[in-house]
């Protein structure tokens, strides 16, 4: 016992030395402490440097895509306009040389003419869905008009100062676009020059409507502007928009809008616009406000004023535009595409870049830190320090196993973003081949067989010529050749269907037209089951006409017909074709239910049908019916007397119109 004492006293300073020596570990220098903390600051330092470039890359990644798809949508909305503007073009035209129009135009004409001219100009009107269709003498004035019998009427109104007149009094083509002074209503303008002889007596006009398109923008994602050459807003998706300017109009630009009466009563007000920078190859960034639509001419200062009240300040949204001209409207097309959710998709992934780091910095600080108390501590906590590397491992592992799933789904993300752009340019593709498609698809099997049985002709050619059977390898050659022309027959007949026609008319063979449609249709009527009988009285007969658009006509009402008689017990069509009283009659009867009484007057109406929703649009009885107009012939429907419907064709004989003209 007596000896324990120095022993335990010894046992005690060796403790507290080894306390002190773990106090001073667990006490580092100023410098330690400070070291760990430096390196920190450069990380994070080099961290948000490193952050800028990579949010400028996501952020032009995502203007890219965005303006791929804004892309699209202005090439598409340019091609509706070109199409909405081609639609009218060529009607000046036609009335240009139509010697009844001549006389109107020169005062020749008696007032019976007039009303006439009137009532047809009505009628071509409703039938071409134009908005004012007139005449004008060579002072301006207006002769004879459409809207006759409107409170509207342009009747004795002159347009002498529009330059679509001027242009055509100059033997050209005018083109124009303005605010009609009577109507109001924004409009598109083609004026052809009536001659008479080498002179201009007059003025054809069609005046279209061109702000029914505005409404189907309204549905889009994009906002989008169509803008004169003096830089007016013409038509908008936002109304706000309208009859306001991109930039300040000049004395000059004001003075010459000012003449011509193009926005006669608008105040042309600024639009609050802020260009960016320009991106190359995707567009230019701005931030736009939308105000409250232009004031009108009839609109008091009170009213004005309150409107202006109720939104003094219009927020700026940030767009990329997109622009693309039109030089033969005159137009420029501009798209806005709105990038907040650019925007947002740059900040989300900002977010998780920077969430994902600082997690990988604070795991790499904390290992620092655990890795350096059990350096320090080794020797002394064996324990301690296995324990803690367990648990270093174990968040070494989730980190990495994090990290693994992060660029996993960032992976999956690339690869949607890759099956998304490969699935919209396949769209564009399909919607490209759709139309061929449809008629291809009736024609292949018709092909095939040919091809199937030349290639069996032509091996057993081989085998007869092997056996020195010259004749009946000569056989099989000559049933080769008679395949051939089928397929050529059929491959003839598609491509005279397909082919422009122009739009002139001429003596054309009606049994030629008629026999062509069915060829092009045989697929279809074996298909439906149908029963085609064609009954011609004389081959020879010619109608004035075109081949190919009347060809379309037959094909349209066969198509009906098909379509009549698909459910029914019966599946007969007639065809008949013979001349009376001077005229080619053409008829298309079928065994089918017939059309209701009550729809008698409107089947020619575009997009007038019966069939169900997916079946068709109602436009094939209405083409049809503009086709036969333009030959100056005529076409009814009615019920005949056995059952079904019947479509009657009655076109000018070639022959009585030549005996006219002599």
């Amino acid at each position: 016992m007596p000896c324990r004492l120095p022993f335990d006293g010894a046992t005690s300073k060796e403790k507290s030395r080894e306390d002190n020596a773990l106090d001073r570990e667990d006490k580092p220098s100023l410098g330690g402490r400070l070291q760990p903390l430096v390196a920190g600051v450069l990380a994070f330092a080099l961290l948000l440097a490193g952050l800028w470039p990579i949010s400028s890359w996501i952020r032009q990644r995502g203007l890219a895509d965005l303006a791929n798809r804004s892309g699209h949508v202005l090439t598409l909305v340019v091609e509706t306009l070109h199409g909405e503007l081609a639609k009218y073009k060529s009607t000046p035209f036609l009335l240009a040389h139509n010697p009844r129009m001549t006389r109107i135009v020169t005062g020749v004409a008696s007032q019976e003419e007039v009303a006439a001219a009137n009532a047809e100009l009505s009628r071509l009107a409703q039938v071409t869905d134009a908005s004012d269709i007139y005449l004008m003498n060579t002072t301006g004035t207006t002769i004879a008009t459409s809207n006759f019998d409107l409170p509207r009427s342009f009747m004795g109104q002159n347009f002498s100062y529009r330059p679509y007149f001027i242009e055509a009094m100059k033997g050209r083509l005018g083109q124009y676009f303005a605010l009609g002074t009577t109507s109001g209503e924004r409009g598109y303008y083609f004026a052809h020059p009536i001659f008479e002889g080498r002179y201009v007596v007059g003025v054809a006009v069609v005046k279209i409507q061109v702000g029914k398109i505005e409404a189907a923008w309204r549905a889009s994602d994009h906002e989008i502007m169509v803008v004169d050459d003096d830089g007016v807003v013409f038509l908008s998706s936002q109304p706000g928009w309208v009859m306001r300017t991109l930039a300040p109009l000049s004395d000059e630009v004001r003075a010459r809008i000012a003449e011509h009466r193009r926005y006669d009563g608008h105040t042309l007000l600024g639009l609050d616009m802020d260009l960016g920078k320009a991106e190359a190859g995707i567009g230019t960034l701005v931030k736009l406000a939308t105000p409250s639509p232009t004031p009108s001419a009839g609109e008091t200062l009170a009213e004005r004023a309150g409107r202006t009240v109720a939104r003094a300040q219009p927020a700026k949204l940030p767009y990329l535009m997109q622009s693309r001209a039109m030089a033969d409207a005159g137009w420029t097309v501009h798209i806005f595409a709105r990038t907040a959710a650019v925007t947002r998709q740059t900040n989300t992934a900002l977010a998780l870049i920077l969430a994902t780091l600082t997690a990988l910095g604070l795991a790499a600080f904390a290992l620092y830190q655990r890795r350096r108390r059990v350096s320090e501590r080794m020797q002394l906590q064996a324990s301690i320090n296995a324990e803690l590397e367990r648990r270093v491992a174990e968040r070494t592992d989730a980190l990495t196993r994090a990290n693994l799933l992060l660029e996993e789904e960032v992976s999956e993300r690339r690869r949607a973003e890759r099956e998304l752009r490969q699935t919209q340019s396949d769209l564009v593709q399909a919607s490209k081949l759709a139309a061929l498609g449809q008629m291809s698809a009736g024609l292949s099997h018709e092909l095939n067989q040919p091809l199937a049985a030349i290639r069996s002709y032509a091996e057993n050619a081989r085998k007869f010529l092997a056996r020195e059977r010259f004749d009946t390898a000569d056989a099989n050659l000559g049933l080769i050749g008679d395949l051939t022309e089928r397929m050529a027959r059929i491959i003839r007949h598609l491509r005279t269907f397909a082919r422009k026609e122009p739009t002139t008319v001429r003596p054309t063979l009606v049994a030629r037209a008629i026999e062509d449609s069915l060829a092009l249709l045989q697929r279809k009527i074996s298909d439906a089951g149908a029963h085609v009988s064609l009954d011609i009285a004389d081959h020879s007969m010619l109608a004035i006409a075109g081949e190919v658009r009347l060809q379309q006509v037959i094909v349209n009402l066969v198509c009906n017909a098909l379509d009549a008689v698909k459910d029914g017990p019966m599946r007969n069509i007639d065809i008949t074709a013979r001349e009376e009283d001077g005229a080619i009659v053409i008829i298309v009867s079928d065994s089918g239910p017939g059309i209701a009484q009550e729809d008698l007057a409107n089947v020619f109406d575009p997009f007038f049908t019966t069939k169900d929703v997916g079946e068709g649009l109602g436009l094939g009885l209405s083409i049809s019916y503009g086709i036969v107009q333009q030959f100056g012939g005529e076409i009814v429907a009615r019920n005949h007397n056995a059952g079904g419907a019947a479509f009657e064709i009655r076109l000018r004989s070639a022959l009585t119109a030549t005996e006219t003209a002599a």
